[in-house]
């Protein structure tokens, strides 16, 4: 058997001298949990480009936060879980698939909202759900996890702004969603059914967030079970150890 690699090693092999933060949370985090350990040291190479690639730390937070939802999806012990299946095919998918009695159970695709998110941010919210929409495979739930920061983001209304995204699409508010990559309106309502739910964090970076909301898509193609999308949110709601 080969000498297991440290946990001081492995932060270092992964972010080498970047100084954002990211390395006191990683090792705490690896510490916490074999299983995210594990994790980090299966995909450290990729894990390692992804530091690399940040131009800055507001890129680090976006990949510390895909990196909090692997540790909080692997806290829970009846799931697995695969990361960026799809790049093997060379497209562009979720970041995870969670594999839940031996069976892909759904897609979780992570996006980090930049900046203060408050109750007026709707547009910030339109581009966030519209671009990843769009990256969703149709053969799968596929839930999309936002997270914010900042005082003001557990004041933001997930579920009122996502069916206000739905009455501008059912209005046929073409120029809005030709702005956010797509013919029009009714090509977004084609592509909707894609998007199984959205799972918002509000302070995805304290132990206990300060607000947990999971909206259902009631025009999805496949949907998410309930008992999945409890263990999708209660991950959250629970301290990370």
């Amino acid at each position: 058997m080969g000498t297991r690699v440290s946990v001081a090693d492995l932060v270092w092999a992964i972010c080498g001298d970047r100084s954002e933060g990211l390395e006191a949370w990683l090792s705490g985090r690896m510490t916490a949990s074999p299983r995210f350990r594990a994790f980090i040291e299966e995909h450290r190479d990729k894990i390692g480009k992804k530091v690399r690639a940040a131009r800055d730390a507001e890129g680090i937070r976006d990949l510390a936060l895909e990196l909090e939802t692997a540790y909080r999806l692997l806290s829970e012990r009846r799931f697995a879980l695969r990361y960026e299946a799809y790049a093997a095919g060379k497209t562009r998918g979720p970041d995870f698939t969670v594999i839940y009695k031996e069976r892909p159970a759904c897609n979780v695709e992570v996006k980090r909202l930049r900046g203060a998110l408050n109750a007026s941010a709707f547009g910030k919210w339109a581009n966030a759900v519209c671009d990843k929409t769009a990256q969703l495979p149709p053969s799968i739930a596929n839930v999309v996890l936002i997270g914010a920061q900042g005082r003001d983001a557990a004041r933001f209304d997930a579920v009122d702004a996502m069916a206000r995204l739905r009455r501008l699409a059912e209005g046929g508010d073409d120029t809005f969603f030709a702005r956010r990559g797509y013919q029009d309106a009714r090509d977004f309502l084609r592509t909707l059914p894609r998007l199984s739910a959205v799972l918002y964090i509000a302070g995805w970076d304290a132990d206990v967030p300060d607000t947990v909301v999971l909206w259902a898509n009631a025009l999805a193609k496949h949907q998410v079970t309930p008992e999945v999308a409890r263990m999708l949110a209660g991950m959250w709601m629970q301290a990370a150890e």
